[in-house]
Formats: C-alpha cells, structure tokens, sequence
C-alpha cells in the first residue's frame, strides 16, 4: 500500500501548519502561566472536608483529653511522639503571638500566614513553602488555641498555583500569548494570498510582467499555488505575445498583395469600359479600407508591444487641437451633428503630434458616429491638461465599457458593424495616450451617452 503524500511530507501542508500552531499556541500559553506562576507568591484555601477533618477533629480532642486527665502542660502533650508521629502540629492562641509547635520548623516557614484563617471553617490552606490543614478549635488551661497540621513537604500543586494566580493576569497572558503567536502566523499565511492577489490585479489590468512574490523554498499549498500561479501568468504572457507577433505579422505580410491588387486595379481601370469602371472603383475602395485596416493593426501591435518610436517634440496642444476639430467639424456637419467646443489650452507638451492627433482624431470620430445630436468637447488645465469628449448617443452597456479599448471589441446592439469601422480607433487611441504616461478612461453619462476623459501629464518621459 503506497504512503499518502502528507504523511511522507507533513511539514509541506498548510492544514498541518495550522494545527501544529494552535498547539504551539497554547503550549506556549500554558508554559507562560507555569513561569509565571511560580513568581507569584500567594496563599489561597479549600474547604477541608472527609477523613483529613475528621482525623484533625479527634487529634484536637486527643490533646484536651489528655491534657485534662492528666494534668500536663499542653506543650509536653502536643510534642509526645504518639500524638505528632510523622506530621506538625501547631497551636496558635486566640491571643496574638501566642502559639505552640510540636517541632522546631525551619525560617522558611511563615507560620503567620496563618492567622488570617483562625474564626474560618477549617480549610487546606496553600502557601509556597507547606500546606496547612484547620483550624479546628480546642480549649486547654493555657486559653483557647486553633489546631492546624503542617505538611513542610508539600507545596502548592501546579493547578492550585495557577487558580490562585489573579483572573487579569491570566486572561492577560492568554490573550499576549496568542495574539503574539496569532500574528505570526498570520503573516506567514497572508503575505503569499495578499501577493497573490495584487498580482492578479495587475495581470487583469493588462501588467503581463507581474508575477507573485512567493519564495521558492516555500513547500507548502501557498507556495505551490505561488509558482503555478507565476507559471501561469508566464504562459499566459507568451501566449498573448505570440498573438500579437502573428497578428502583427500577418497583417505586414498582406500589405504586400495587396499594394499589388491596387496597382492592378489602377491597371485595369485604364483599359475599363464604363460598366467595368464602376466595379474597378468598388474594388479599389475596399482595397483602400483593407490597407487602412492592415495599418491600424500595425499601429495597435506596435503600441502595445511598445516598439514605436515616439518622434517628441514641444508642441502647442491648442494647435493640434484645433487641426483634428477641422476635421471633425466637416464629418459632424455631413452628419447634421454639432460639436460644442469648451475651454481652451494654452500649455506646450511635449509628444509625438501625429501620435496625439490620431487619438482625438479616432475618439472624435467614435462620437460622431454614435452622437445623435451634438458632441461636446471639454479642454481643461490644471495639474495635467484633461480633454472630455462626450456624445448624446445611447451609451454602452456596463459591462462592456471596459472591453471597449480592446482591438476588434464592438458592443452587439447599439454600437454594432452597421456604422462602419473596424474596432481599432479605441484601442489605438488609449495606447497612443499611454505612450505619453497619460490615461484614457470611459463612462457613461447619466442622461445618456459616453464619455472619454482624456489625461495627458505635462512632464512625459
């Protein structure tokens, strides 16, 4: 019969870890109260009850007895080997400072203690040096005296010590020792979960690079999830870069034929009738909307693999602001749609210009597309410089406005491939802006409609 795995191994599994620091725990605990315990010095009492009573009860009548019978001094009857065989005795007098012992007993002894206890019921009384047993009431002719039995031998069980330990204190100890112990190993589990869990943020957030911080001599189940957790992300990034590889590799081995189809249509439209001419022109238009496709697949790939170079230069933003509105503004008015211009920038950045121009250019002409009525635009400066372009259209469905960045991504209903293009203009646009450190966000608005909040830092590195 094969060994279970967890046996074989058990300090790797975290369900073994958990119940080995429960038990530390309360050993630990329970050996603090030990130490402690024994620092204290205490007295405390039980009620004195069975044949130890009944046995302290007949010696207290055994010595008036013989006291009584014989007429000798209490001291000499209470000293008689006999009587005190093999145990104390010890008389203490109602009257303070009075006492008698069978015995000498050693300056260890604090036989004072026990003068609190002479009007209770009798009791075992535990101090740190010997165990008492009484008082049990006698009367001799010296006065009235209370009889206890000593036991030098015996000190006080480890159980007694820790009852008479004050509650504060042991429930203080309990809770320092766990919370100590607790936190320790708190850290030890939560630190690989936190990890893991920030670097799946960052992975969801497109950070392909982020991988768990979890040690590699961790063998427990955190630490195997750990590493196949960073296996994963490593696959996962190889995948998506291959895909993008082909992508990108694809589409710059079809702009090769396809330069050759529209030189062959030119070719043929000049030897065309006009009934041919008519279905030349079509081919060439859809030649032109395929290389445009070829190219913004290009720009996207190029942008996310963070390959293109950015030509940077101080430019006035206002200017190339104002070049891609007059370009909008004819779209828009083709349209019977109205762009609404608000603000204005005054600020120099420094960027690559046809980079950010194919930005605004592509979100304008995204809300052109799905504007109903108008388009409102919003230049603002303060710590960065914000551009809002908003459109009066339907808006975009919860939960595809965050997909709407993502290359070929188009929403089913409002937004569908009846209004034209490709599902790149996003995509290229929000990579255009993080090559300049800045942020393009999307919401919608609440009367209806989306908006792009554009964030360009004025110090891009």
């Amino acid at each position: 019969m094969q060994t279970p795995s967890w046996l074989k191994h058990p300090r790797h599994y975290l369900f073994l870890k958990i119940f080995a620091w429960f038990w530390v725990t309360v050993i630990a605990t329970i050996t603090i109260l030990v130490f402690l315990s024994q620092l204290t010095s205490n007295v405390g009492n039980d009620e004195l009850r069975g044949p130890m009573l009944k046995n302290l009860e007949y010696t207290a009548k055994s010595i008036e007895r013989i006291v009584a019978k014989h007429g000798k001094p209490t001291q000499e009857v209470l000293s008689h080997p006999r009587l005190s065989k093999h145990k104390l005795l010890y008389l203490n007098g109602e009257v303070h400072g009075v006492e008698m012992l069978s015995e000498p007993v050693s300056k260890d002894i604090d036989l004072s203690l026990l003068n609190f206890t002479k009007y209770m019921r009798p009791q075992i009384i535990f101090t740190d040096e010997y165990q008492a047993y009484g008082p049990v009431a006698l009367n001799v002719p010296e006065g009235k005296f209370y009889l206890y039995e000593i036991d030098e031998k015996r000190k006080k069980p480890f159980f007694v010590s820790l009852w008479l330990m004050p509650v504060w204190l042991k429930l203080l100890i309990a809770l320092v020792a766990s919370l100590m112990l607790s936190f320790f190993f708190s850290r030890n589990l939560i630190a690989p979960i936190n990890s893991l869990k920030e670097t799946a943020k960052k992975l969801a957030h497109g950070d392909l690079t982020a991988r768990a911080d979890v040690s590699p001599t961790r063998q427990d189940e955190l630490g195997v999830l750990g590493r196949d957790f960073n296996t994963m992300a490593v696959q996962l990034e190889q995948l998506i870069s291959a895909q993008k590889r082909l992508l990108a590799d694809i589409s710059h081995e079809l702009r090769s034929p396809l330069t050759r189809l529209k030189m062959a249509t030119g070719l043929a439209q000049m030897q065309a009738d006009d009934a041919q001419h008519a279905y030349l022109e079509r081919i060439e238009k859809e030649a032109n909307q395929l290389d445009k496709m070829i190219a913004d697949v290009l720009q996207v790939s190029r942008l996310e693999a963070k390959s293109q170079t950015l030509a940077l230069s101080t430019q006035s933003l206002q200017v190339i602001v104002d070049h891609v509105l007059n370009d909008a503004q004819f779209e828009a008015k083709q349209s019977n749609k109205e762009l609404i211009i608000n603000g204005l920038l005054t600020a120099d950045l420094k960027c690559d210009e046809t980079l950010i121009a194919s930005a605004l250019e592509n979100v304008l002409r995204n809300a052109i597309k799905y504007a109903e009525h108008s388009i409102s635009i919003g230049l603002v400066e303060s710590d960065a410089i914000y551009i809002t372009v908003c459109d009066d259209g339907k808006g975009v469905d919860e939960a595809n406005l965050a997909r709407l960045c993502e290359p070929f991504f188009r929403q089913e209903h409002a937004r569908d491939r009846n209004t034209g293009g490709t599902g790149l203009g996003l995509a290229i646009a929000k990579n255009a802006i993080s090559a300049h450190d800045g942020t393009l966000t999307l919401e919608n608005q609440e009367h209806g409609g989306l908006c792009v909040n554009i964030r360009l830092p004025f110090k891009s590195e």
